[in-house]
């Protein structure tokens, strides 16, 4: 009896679904998405586990992804920061508004990829996909880290 319940514990443990793969943790920056969201809006498979990162140039703390490079060397990533009100005015300047996410959303140029910055309520999020810009799936990634910050 004893052994049939050990096998029925260690039967159930191995059928569990991993941990991550289609509930976000909403722990630390990289809980806010799945690696199935951000994979989506990549249109490729992550390569790496996100890493958390606290970036001035990028607006502050927020998670990383990275896709791997394509045969032409194309990298593919993205990343998702919090940023707070000042730096999300800081960055308004000298921006293209966009509409169909948030309260008020705007886009530029950054450094390595297009940036995304919206504000929904209180709340502010930026996004970036890049090599290539990818306007739709920032919008998607925005819209989903903003409805499950509190």
């Amino acid at each position: 009896m004893l052994k049939q319940f050990i096998c029925l514990i260690l039967v159930a443990a191995c059928s569990s679904k991993p941990v991550n793969q289609e509930q976000p943790t909403l722990q630390g920056y990289c809980g806010y998405l799945t690696n199935a969201e951000v994979e989506a809006a990549l249109g490729r498979s992550l390569t790496e586990t996100p890493i958390e990162i606290n970036e001035d140039y990028l607006g502050g703390k927020g998670c990383s992804y990275f896709a791997g490079k394509d045969g032409n060397g194309v990298a593919y990533f993205g990343y998702v920061v919090i940023p707070d009100k000042t730096t999300f005015e800081k960055n308004k300047p000298d921006s293209e508004a966009v509409s169909g996410v948030g309260d008020e959303a705007f886009r530029f140029n950054g450094p390595d990829a297009q940036q995304l910055w919206v504000r929904k309520g209180d709340h502010y999020v930026m996004v970036a996909i890049g090599d290539e810009p990818d306007p739709e799936g920032s919008k998607t990634l925005a819209a989903l880290v903003l409805s499950r910050l509190k």
